[in-house]
């Protein structure tokens, strides 16, 4: 598991858009590693403003594809992140021990990181819900959550759209600074890294590819948790209205970048007087069990 090329330039955008500002911590699912080739990174970091690169601090660099590879921990601290810290049954890059399919208990850790990522680690975890309950309990709230997770030729469990993303979004308060497909080429650049790009999330625009030539599809989410309140596992269509007690959720656009979140939907007018009789009943069925 690591960050490719589009990954790196990802989170440096995400910089530079003044979304790290503050950030003390990251914490990643996986154990992550630079998938890049050496040349470039630099070039990469050159172009975007990172000059005069310590790579001493970037052990092993030089070689990706091989093994042993470099730890992600010191681009983070070029990013202006300097505590790293991840989770990983592997015990890899001094990662913590911890199985994504489990409740994660320890509350030490709870509301602690400024950053959490997830670069489609726990797309191997059979429970994933449980596992984005866990990146839920320890983001901070005005943290970020980073999602990637694989919509096609994806080697876990499932495949993803994003449905998922925008789900959790909706039920947990989320608001959505940046979506986005990444399309995994079938071709390198001229130092050997894998080309591949973030493009915009239209389920059109993915018909126009020819995926004979496309190694790998992916679905990518950039979220803000905007309150502490208890992780809630999404519903979808009226199996959410019966269990959070609203009639769906309207999409509310902010500026600056161009982000998004859901607010639930109340409309009385366009109700129909049964379906207020039927919620009657939930509520009154649903207080009668706390007595």
């Amino acid at each position: 598991m690591g960050l490719s090329l589009e990954t790196v330039q990802n989170l440096i955008e995400l910089k530079k858009l003044g979304h790290f500002d503050n950030f003390d911590n990251v914490i990643e699912f996986g154990s992550q590693e630079l998938h890049l080739t050496k040349a470039d990174f630099i070039d990469l970091m050159n172009r975007s403003g990172f000059d005069d690169i310590d790579l001493s601090q970037f052990k092993n660099i030089e070689n990706w594809p091989k093994e042993p590879r470099c730890s992600a921990k010191n681009f983070y601290s070029l990013l202006g992140i300097k505590n790293y810290y991840s989770f990983d049954i592997n015990k890899q890059h001094n990662s913590i021990d911890h199985d994504y399919n489990e409740r994660f208990l320890n509350k030490e850790f709870y509301s602690k990181f400024d950053l959490v990522t997830d670069f489609c680690a726990c797309g191997h975890a059979f429970n994933i819900g449980e596992a984005y309950r866990t990146i839920h309990n320890i983001c901070k709230t005005n943290g970020i959550i980073i999602g990637v997770l694989p919509l096609w030729k994806g080697n876990g469990y499932y495949l993803y759209d994003h449905h998922f993303f925008e789900g959790l979004s909706a039920a947990n308060n989320y608001s959505i600074i940046y979506s986005s497909y990444i399309v995994s080429t079938d071709e390198k650049t001229k130092t050997g890294s894998d080309l591949a790009f973030h493009v915009p999330l239209n389920r059109s625009l993915l018909d126009t590819f020819n995926l004979s030539k496309v190694n790998w599809l992916g679905v990518c989410f950039v979220l803000k948790k905007n309150s502490n309140n208890e992780f809630k596992f999404p519903y979808q269509g009226k199996f959410d209205n019966i269990k959070y007690n609203h009639y769906g959720f309207n999409r509310l656009y902010h500026q600056n970048p161009i982000g998004y979140s859901y607010v639930p939907t109340f409309d009385l007018k366009n109700i129909k007087a049964k379906k207020l009789i039927d919620e009657l009943k939930i509520r009154i069925k649903n207080k009668i069990k706390f007595f």
